[in-house]
């Protein structure tokens, strides 16, 4: 590496964990050098940890395209404890979390993907052990720590912390039951150790990786001062992704005005373009850029692959948008014609967000909500 010698030494103390993240090969050396350089010139690392999660978020994050998971990882991400990608295991991949919070405190990201539960005492989701001991069956074991642990440690000396994707950001779907393990999105966890700490919400299930990279990099760049603050809705998620709803920008948006709409999925239009709100889009609730931006570096997404929108980015999803395959009950159609007819309702009422927004503007001449506002509402 030019002009800076890197000592055995030195190597083993700052990279140990991140060698261990892909189980890199001799190749792959000389750029995990100019990582450790970036890193000790200042670059805020990040931990990288789980709560009540399937992984699908990190799993879309390795579809990251734009630049590739290797440079993030290397290059603009010091990702230094993760446990779906490191291939350390037990205590050595621990010792990458506790040396990185004691020697870079105040700047490393916190990253959690899945939500805390917090009933008996945080057993339902753990990882690592504590100091303290247990009997098990006869023998003196170590405690498991709970992810809540984890989070009172971490919290404090993290520079800012992303919530990564809807289960983490708002409970999603294991916070449809959480009153049996108590599950809690990590904004309300962190609130309580806190109050203060900047914390960015990525809606999603799973979350697009350009979100997540977006948001990181957003967070990033106000931490080291060369931009301001985050825009953030009230649901803490940045306005750049969650500003506009679905419905605006749905290539299927004509046969929702025209009122043709899917009614049997064995319906096989020539064109595949009738609206599914009838089959239980949640597009028109839905704040999120999944019809521009698609998914898998831009090939697709979810209507286009001729399925309904489920509403994966708002803080509703799962419990309150469900029955999934079933048309939202609540979202109003005034002055709304053939549509109104075809879907069999007569509106009392105008709800004046979403799509009802919409209508008045074109029906009644009321201005309409701004796109930059609408993740607020």
């Amino acid at each position: 590496m030019p002009g800076r010698t890197v000592s055995r030494r030195q190597f083993l103390k700052h990279a140990g964990a991140t060698t261990a993240l892909l189980g890199l090969s001799e190749a792959l050396v000389p750029q995990l050098a100019k990582a450790l350089q970036e890193l000790e010139s200042g670059k805020p690392p990040v931990i990288w940890i789980q709560g009540q999660s399937c992984s699908g978020c990190s799993v879309s994050f390795l579809n990251s395209n734009y630049p590739m998971v290797a440079g993030l990882v290397l290059d603009e991400l010091s990702v230094r404890f993760h446990p779906t990608l490191m291939a350390a295991s037990g205590y050595k991949a621990i010792e990458a979390i506790e040396e990185t919070a004691r020697e870079l405190e105040g700047r490393y990201v916190l990253v959690v993907e899945g939500p805390v539960p917090t009933k008996e005492g945080g057993e339902y989701c753990t990882f690592g052990v504590e100091k303290e001991t247990r009997d098990l069956m006869g023998h003196t074991v170590p405690k498991d720590k709970p992810i809540n642990e984890w989070m009172k440690e971490l919290v404090p000396g993290a520079a800012a912390v992303i919530a990564q994707g809807n289960c983490a950001s708002f409970g999603g779907i294991p916070g449809a039951n959480a009153g049996v393990t108590g599950t809690t999105p990590v904004m309300d966890i962190v609130a309580k150790i806190d109050a203060k700490k900047p914390v960015i919400n990525v809606g999603g299930c799973p979350s697009h990786p350009d979100w997540f990279v977006g948001s990181v990099l957003d967070a990033l760049m106000w931490i080291k001062g060369k931009k301001g603050a985050p825009d953030l809705d009230r649901y803490k998620r940045l306005r750049t992704f969650f500003g506009t709803l679905i419905h605006e920008n749905c290539e299927r948006r004509a046969s929702f005005d025209a009122g043709l709409f899917l009614e049997d999925w064995n319906d096989h239009s020539p064109d595949m373009k009738l609206c599914m709100f009838k089959m239980g889009c949640k597009g028109p609730v839905t704040y999120a850029d999944c019809p521009t931006r698609r998914w898998n570096s831009g090939t697709n997404w979810c209507v286009g692959a001729n399925a309904p929108c489920h509403g994966c980015a708002e803080p509703t999803f799962y419990e309150k948008l469900a029955p999934l395959y079933e048309p939202l009950p609540d979202v109003n159609f005034i002055g709304l014609s053939p549509a109104v007819d075809t879907l069999g309702w007569v509106a009392a009422g105008a709800t004046a967000v979403g799509v009802g927004a919409h209508y008045l503007y074109k029906q009644l001449g009321k201005k309409p909500e701004s796109p930059s506002e609408g993740g607020d509402e």
